[in-house]
């Protein structure tokens, strides 16, 4: 191995500090400062892209340090010979050895293994990460994880893809948001590249919104959440890009049996400014076409996305990134009604290094999400909109008194406006009136503290305070109700009028987070964390899936915030020198003020949506079980969950309480969940591999009886959400061939998967159809109710 010889300008040049500057030199000489500030910078020796995440070890200090987002480190060293090594993921091992004398900088390039064993590493880069830290339910998917696994349609997808973890689920197939720990799926903040984003799928949740060449990791906080996140009760979605080359030029592109995909990135100004673009689109109109049923063979449904990055390291303590992202889907049924929504956010963020213990991280944001429902059959012709704004701006400092030792400290605010529908007539001749529901706007904002910090090797705590504030402003017309009878149009009393950023009502609360590590021994550990967390804005929606017709709602007079709390108490053990890590956790989570809905609600277009509503208690618990194997050829995880989320709907009127005022189950409770993942290497360049999950069936309500009044049938429900669905189990398979030709061009990966390998009619939904004379036939609504091939092909260049 080469020897590096790190020798300062500041030694040749002490002369023109003056005196006072070269006591300080001397003062390194003989120890009296800390040590020596060394920068590594680690990228890819093909495309130069920064490692985020990569490991510096020092063993002879025992120092572990990971890269920031611009593949940096910085060591603090005494005069002294080290043997550094380097560790990437799927990258060759670099043992590097130095002699430091001085400040100074070293650029590490590190290249690809041909086997790559850690492929699957969920918890990081470091291996023992899950055993040495205070994170609870925290779990990073690295691109390289998401595309071993079966893709659907040709698609990487990266919400089905965290699906298969402990304590995340989706009601069904092509169901959009995840149901973390049996929340809603509104109680998830999904944030790309630091904005929030509202509806994070294309095609009612058949493809992931977000372009995987663009991503860098998916980071997902289910138990112990940063007190620098608010505003869901749930969990925290942090999808982080990609950065382009400062050095080279390059790319990739996908083409598939339904979507193709196309990014490059290089240098705008070499070694300072990088850009990189990406665009997504879809062409499966042809599949709908060869589908028997005439419905869906006159349909049509398209959907795109686009990507820009542009990062610039302006200088060794400062990085400036500005990211762009659309996506656009439309959905026209039997020709006669479009849907169509867009989701549009940008984001600028300023990294700087201050010292060699304080940074600042600044990023402001704007996100729009947009809906659209047209009408075009020829009769009361219509157009259907709504929107949503969000501007927000975020504030972080750290300080690190010692590499065990940090506080963080910082706030956020932003400014919400929610348009939640506009019904417009169009054509010549209208039954229909024009409506618009009144605007609704809010400010919502939190102050931040969390300090982490261990004693000694066995105890480490991570604990923290948030501050968080609302206030709902006008200009507005509140409804007032009789206070001794139910809400309702009937029970309406009067109305004050509000004008235009005239406080309403305000909401503050404080949210403590706690997470505490005891270390059995150095591959097994005990935590315990408690989570409080306010919620401000609500997805209204009678449906078990996101739709683009939901409607999003601030808290008000009459809607109060949602406020969870969750306990959580876990287990890890990792065995065979982390060949395999295994965890245990259980967790119980409380929710006050959970939105419910009443019989026969009407959601669309309602100006007093708190007289369809009613608040519900919520309360989830489960156990989480979990094994991993990381090394080998044959790698892969298995995941089992019990959990229940239950409901109970208690009111001082009769007729809005559910169920006799008794606990049932949400639209999410699924009490058996298991997943079972498996990628085995066959040889260097071909893999296989294999998802299979099972699921209880989610709750339903069915109608009970019918009966005729004044001519016309009408059903009868009894119980909400007494009855189920059958259970759910589908096996995808994926085979990968790697090719390597005499060119770029003819080099890349071949992807051949089969979804739903057995054909399993798994029901989505059972809906009923009434027929003269004869009992309600029920009908099941399957998905994907044969197996589906798809083929795709991937190249870099």
């Amino acid at each position: 191995m080469k020897k590096l010889l790190l020798i300062l300008f500041l030694l040749s040049t002490q002369a023109s500090f003056g005196q006072t500057t070269q006591r300080e030199v001397i003062g390194r000489d003989i120890g009296q400062i800390k040590g020596l500030k060394i920068l590594v910078r680690i990228t890819d020796e093909i495309t130069g892209d920064p490692l985020i995440g990569a490991t510096a070890t020092v063993p002879e200090l025992a120092i572990n340090k990971v890269t920031d987002t611009n593949g940096t480190i910085e060591l603090i060293l005494d005069r002294a010979e080290y043997n550094l090594q380097f560790r990437y993921v799927g990258y060759q091992t670099i043992d590097f050895p130095i002699t430091a004398v001085g400040d100074g900088r070293i650029a590490i390039r590190m290249i690809q293994e041909d086997f790559q064993l850690d492929d699957v590493v969920i918890f990081g880069r470091d291996p023992e990460k899950n055993i040495r830290s205070t994170d609870m339910g925290v779990v990073t998917l690295s691109m390289n994880t998401i595309k071993e696994l079966p893709p659907f349609l040709g698609e990487v997808d990266i919400i089905r893809s965290l699906a298969t973890l402990p304590g995340v689920s989706q009601v069904g197939e092509a169901a959009a948001g995840l149901n973390v720990r049996g929340g809603t799926p509104d109680q998830n903040l999904v944030q790309f590249a630091g904005a929030p984003i509202y509806n994070p799928t294309h095609l009612f949740g058949l493809f992931t919104a977000f372009n995987a060449d663009i991503v860098n990791d998916v980071t997902l906080y289910k138990s112990f959440i940063p007190s620098k996140y608010g505003g869901r009760g749930s969990s925290i979605l942090d999808i982080l890009p990609k950065a382009g080359s400062i050095s080279n030029w390059g790319g990739d592109l996908m083409v598939g049996t339904t979507s193709g995909k196309l990014s490059i990135n290089g240098p705008i100004l070499k070694d300072k400014i990088s850009v990189l673009g990406g665009i997504r689109g879809s062409y499966i109109n042809w599949f709908l076409k060869a589908l028997k049923n005439p419905d869906l063979k006159n349909s049509r449904a398209n959907f795109n996305d686009a990507n820009l990055i542009i990062s610039a390291p302006i200088s060794d303590e400062n990085e400036l990134t500005y990211s762009f992202y659309r996506s656009y889907d439309d959905f026209a049924f039997a020709s006669d009604t479009t849907v169509s929504w867009t989701n549009t956010s940008q984001s600028l963020q300023w990294k700087s290094q201050f010292t060699e213990k304080l940074a600042m991280n600044v990023l402001g944001y704007f996100t729009q999400y947009d809906y659209e429902i047209f009408n075009q059959s020829g009769f009361n012709d219509f157009e259907l909109k709504s929107n949503i704004r969000d501007l927000g701006a975020k504030l972080n400092f750290s300080y690190d008194f010692s590499p065990k030792n940090r506080v963080n400290v910082g706030g956020d605010f932003k400014r919400l406006e929610i348009q939640p529908g506009e019904l417009t007539p169009s054509g010549d001749e209208q039954d229909i009136l024009p409506k618009k529901v009144q605007n609704e706007q809010g400010i919502e904002s939190g102050l931040f503290f969390q300090h982490e910090f261990e004693l000694g090797e066995s105890f480490g705590i991570t604990y923290g305070l948030r501050y968080d504030m609302f206030q709902y402003l006008g200009p507005r017309i509140v409804q007032q109700y009789d206070e001794n009878k139910p809400l309702s149009e009937g029970t309406a009393t009067g109305e004050v009028a509000y004008t235009d950023g005239e406080k309403i009502t305000n909401y503050n609360g404080l949210g403590p987070r706690v997470s505490m590590r005891y270390s059995l021994s150095k591959s097994s550990s005990i935590k315990a964390g408690y989570n409080r967390m306010y919620q401000f804005i609500h997805l209204i929606s009678n449906t078990a899936t996101i739709a683009p017709t939901d409607v999003w709602k601030l808290s008000d007079n009459f809607i109060e915030p949602q406020i969870v709390d969750q306990y959580s108490l876990g287990l890890y053990k990792n065995l065979k020198g982390n060949i395999f890590e295994t965890s245990l956790e259980v967790y119980y989570k409380g929710i006050q003020n959970v939105v419910e809905y009443k019989d026969g609600v009407n959601l669309i277009l309602q100006d007093h949506l708190e007289t369809e509503l009613v608040p519900a208690e919520g309360r989830t618990y489960g156990v989480e079980v979990y094994v991993k194997k990381n090394l080998g050829r044959m790698t892969g995880w298995v995941a089992y969950t019990y959990s229940r989320s239950l409901r109970r709907v208690i009111t001082p009127f009769e007729e809005n309480t559910i169920n006799d005022g008794e606990w049932y189950s949400s639209n999410y409770d699924k009490p058996h969940e298991v997943t079972v993942i498996g990628n085995y290497k066959i040889r260097n360049n071909i893999s296989l591999s294999a998802t299979f999950g099972f699921s209880t069936g989610r709750p339903v309500t069915y109608p009970v009886a019918k009966f005729d009044y004044s001519g016309i049938s009408l059903a009868y429900f009894d119980r909400r959400n007494e009855l189920r669905l059958p259970n759910f189990h589908r096996l995808d398979l994926a085979l990968n061939f790697k090719l390597n030709g005499t060119g770029r061009f003819f080099e890349g990966d071949w992807t051949f998967s089969v979804l739903n390998v057995y054909g399993r009619k798994n029901a989505f939904s059972l809906f009923f159809v009434d027929e003269q004379g004869s009992p309600p036939q029920a009908n099941q609504l399957s998905i994907l109710g044969v197996p589906l091939p798809s083929l795709s092909y991937a190249i870099k260049f």
